[in-house]
């Protein structure tokens, strides 16, 4: 399939799905690729954060990559069932053969999110939104070519299924460079969370997920983790509508090779008026 194909073929996917509605890859915390179809509620903000410290391998040496400050994401709630968000990332790299640290690189993001349609049964309520963002030329090998990438989603997420855990689904594709080298990536991801039996506001998180760049091997994620919900009601503290605090350790494996790369990350998300 030829470059225009490929993008066409996204952005009809997602305008095409804006236009059926009536007016209603940055992965969601702490997840590596997925997101999941829900908006910000409107006239509310969310601040995510999250650090990520991730351990690298090569033939002739070991990477370490850690984000600082790290990733840093607003989101703003909009009236007709829609978020607009904001990401910036910071990441350096230390190269253990070299003892070197890499210049840092840093990316700046601009995400519009829309739900489009909810559907309520008596064991689940599904829903399917997406999204679509700018990644701006920020780092220094993409301010010379000054050529941006064009992220796109579509994603299901089947909510409190049973009253018990809420499964979800995303497809995602990007144009890497467009009008430049026009490469694209494609992933797929999924992930579920599950309340303690005992204490509803702790909860078990997990996710697999796959990305695929041109003709580079495939490379497959899993994480699992622990997300809690305003602990010892630090709400009253920091006020506004929610917190959540999450850590969770994650796997890479690329396809024919013998090599794993873990990391970990931690942080938050917080929403308030």
């Amino acid at each position: 399939m030829t470059f225009r194909k490929k993008l066409l073929t996204v952005l009809f996917c997602i305008f095409g799905l804006l236009l059926m509605v009536e007016r209603p890859v940055f992965a969601i915390r702490p997840y590596q690729i997925a997101d999941d179809a829900d908006a910000e509620a409107p006239g509310l903000w969310e601040l995510e954060y999250g650090f990520v410290l991730e351990r690298l391998r090569s033939e002739d040496s070991k990477v370490t990559r850690f984000e600082f400050p790290g990733e840093v994401d607003l989101d703003y709630g909009l009236p007709w069932n829609a978020e607009i968000g904001f990401d910036y990332r910071a990441q350096a790299l230390l190269v253990e053969r070299e003892s070197d640290l890499i210049e840092p690189v840093s990316e700046f993001a601009i995400f519009y999110k829309q739900e489009f349609k909810t559907w309520k049964f008596d064991i689940l309520d599904i829903q399917i939104g997406g999204e679509i963002g700018i990644d701006f030329p920020t780092t220094r090998e993409r301010r010379e070519t000054d050529r941006f990438n064009l992220p796109a989603f579509i994603a299901v997420s089947l909510w409190d299924v049973y009253d018990t855990f809420s499964l979800h689904f995303l497809v995602e594709g990007e144009v890497v460079e467009l009008g430049g080298k026009d490469d694209f990536r494609l992933a797929f991801g999924t992930f579920i969370d599950y309340p303690f039996p005992l204490y509803k506001d702790l909860r078990f998180v997990a996710e697999y997920g796959i990305e695929k760049f041109e003709e580079e091997p495939r490379q497959h994620v899993i994480l699992a983790g622990i997300d809690w919900t305003n602990p010892f009601n630090v709400i009253k503290v920091m006020g506004g509508e929610g917190i959540e605090y999450d850590i969770a350790p994650f796997f890479w494996f690329t396809e024919n090779e013998s090599v794993v790369e873990w990391g970990i990350t931690a942080g938050f998300e917080w929403a308030f008026p």
